[in-house]
């Protein structure tokens, strides 16, 4: 049963870290909230490529959460949470429903948002990406972090139920080796911990600082979203669920929805990749405009399953097209080019 379902309240981040797609965007300044946008460039580049789900959509999608079942639910695909302008009042909506939060964020705004954090009994944990700070100017950096550290040591006397983990997901690279022990020397100076790098290890990523306060180490991974063995980028669906080329929007058009027609599964290039993923089994997504898509990597929508304002989410992960990816992940078969091109999978080994 899927329990934990991701919703991009935003796509708008005020970040460009080099390993997630959002740097890759044309942007030339960094922004702590929305508002900050200069104003001659804000509506068009919001309108462009970056966007705020609206409150009614928000509440269609716990409501779909509730239906499938799931008990979790996240705030994030792309983007940072915080920078949305109903943030809060999306943390109150959640309180209204049994649904659990577990909330990923770069903590750039936990200085302003860390109150209403600790208050809202939704959020069950919270992840900061602290590996984004190496490619800041330090100075910037050790205050963001900092910050980080004084929720915290908050977060230990007022809400000790609270699970947080402090992320670094950039072992091994090279350029974040300073930060790193920078950020180990902190832990220590904050909480009296020692925690001794080299002990990181595919089975071992997770370090106890106090209570529930945790340091989670693990590699770099890519966004998948470019089909390597062609270099081409794979089709995606826009936000109106329709291809931009009008030719198969994807695979599944042809393979998955043609089995009610008779005619047979048929894979790129009859390919089996072998491989296995959770999407569609402990998790699903859906875009900050409503598309559905099973994996919650797929930032842009390549494998779309449907939009939530069209049908219930029940209906969206129990559809043929669901159903076989979800079969190939049984049976380690990657079906999809999108998937058989990622290697987050790699982590579950």
């Amino acid at each position: 049963m899927i329990n934990s379902v991701y919703i991009e309240i935003t796509n708008v981040c005020n970040l460009h870290c080099s390993f997630c797609p959002c740097g890759k965007t044309p942007q030339s300044n960094h922004y702590e909230h929305a508002s900050d946008l200069p104003l001659e460039n804000a509506t068009t580049r919001i309108a462009e490529s970056r966007a705020f789900m609206p409150s009614e959509l928000f509440e269609t999608c716990i409501a779909g959460a509730q239906e499938i079942g799931a008990t979790n639910v996240y705030f994030h695909v792309l983007g940072e949470p915080t920078l949305h302008p109903g943030f809060v009042h999306y943390l109150k909506k959640l309180e209204q429903t049994p649904l659990k939060l577990t909330l990923t964020t770069n903590g750039t705004t936990i200085e302003r948002t860390g109150r209403q954090i600790l208050a809202s009994l939704a959020v069950r944990q919270v992840n900061f990406s602290t590996h984004a700070y190496a490619e800041l100017p330090r100075e910037t950096a050790e205050r963001y972090l900092q910050n980080v550290l004084d929720f915290c040591s908050l977060a230990i006397i007022e809400r000790p139920d609270l699970y947080i983990n402090l992320r670094l997901w950039n072992v091994g690279a090279e350029d974040a080796s300073s930060w790193n022990s920078y950020m180990l020397k902190r832990i220590h100076e904050t909480f009296g911990v020692d925690i001794t790098p080299g002990h990181f290890c595919s089975r071992h990523k997770s370090f106890n600082i106090t209570g529930r306060l945790y340091l989670h180490e693990d590699t770099r991974f890519e966004w998948p979203s470019i089909d390597e063995r062609t270099g081409k980028a794979l089709q995606t669906r826009d936000e109106r669920g329709e291809s931009r080329d009008n030719k198969f929007t994807c695979w599944h058009d042809r393979a998955l929805l043609s089995d009610a027609e008779g005619v047979k599964d048929e894979r790129i290039g009859k390919e089996i990749v072998t491989g296995t993923c959770r999407a569609l089994d402990t998790h699903v997504a859906i875009l900050h405009d409503g598309r559905v898509v099973a994996c919650c990597l797929d930032h842009s929508g390549q494998i779309t399953l449907g939009h939530i304002t069209e049908q219930n989410l029940a209906e969206i992960v129990n559809s043929p097209i669901a159903q076989n990816i979800k079969e190939g992940f049984a049976q380690h078969e990657l079906r999809h080019p999108f998937c058989q091109n990622c290697t987050f999978c790699k982590r579950f080994k």
